[in-house]
């Protein structure tokens, strides 16, 4: 399987495909024969080797794209790992007003990312967890599949992993 990593493509496909996208995420939400984990399992496996096979750093759209939500601990290790103390990282780069409307603690203040380099993470040893586990299919992606969806469009990892299953989907249905 050829994937596809230009992101005007991505972005273009994901629209086209949105539809499909949502009518899989029907499908396997009201899928009572497979249980989470073994769904998780299933896109587990489909995942591994895209993620494997895409290089990240030569892309870095989520680091421009996605509001980054971090935890108090979050903004402890980014004090810590580049020596800035955790009042000036709290208001120098956090608005605590807008991430407590989504229920989080904080959130970085500019998109892109203040600490995007290019292609690369300043702080990528203390970056946020959220940033360690992006893009996340699992535990439990049939419920998180709506947002996983809305991330299509910009990431080729989370594109291909969805384009991939969408083959595989009509195949898992009828096993079951």
């Amino acid at each position: 399987m050829a994937l596809i990593t230009n992101l005007e493509e991505i972005h273009a496909l994901a629209t086209q495909r949105h539809d499909e996208f949502e009518i899989m995420r029907y499908m396997l939400e009201f899928l009572d024969d497979i249980e989470d984990a073994q769904l998780d399992a299933i896109v587990e496996t489909i995942a591994a080797p895209i993620i494997a096979a895409i290089d990240c750093t030569q892309c870095a759209n989520c680091c421009r794209s996605l509001d980054v939500y971090l935890t108090p601990d979050d903004a402890q290790t980014l004090s810590q790992g580049i020596h800035i103390p955790l009042e000036a990282i709290s208001t120098q780069y956090l608005d605590h007003t807008l991430a407590t409307v989504t229920g989080e603690w904080g959130k970085f203040k500019l998109k892109p990312c203040v600490f995007l380099r290019g292609n690369l993470c300043s702080v990528y040893d203390h970056r946020p967890d959220a940033c360690r586990r992006y893009p996340q299919f699992t535990p439990d992606f049939r419920w998180t599949l709506a947002d996983t969806i809305q991330g299509a469009a910009l990431c080729p990892i989370i594109y291909n992993v969805l384009d991939a299953l969408a083959a595989q989907v009509d195949n898992i249905v009828k096993k079951l």
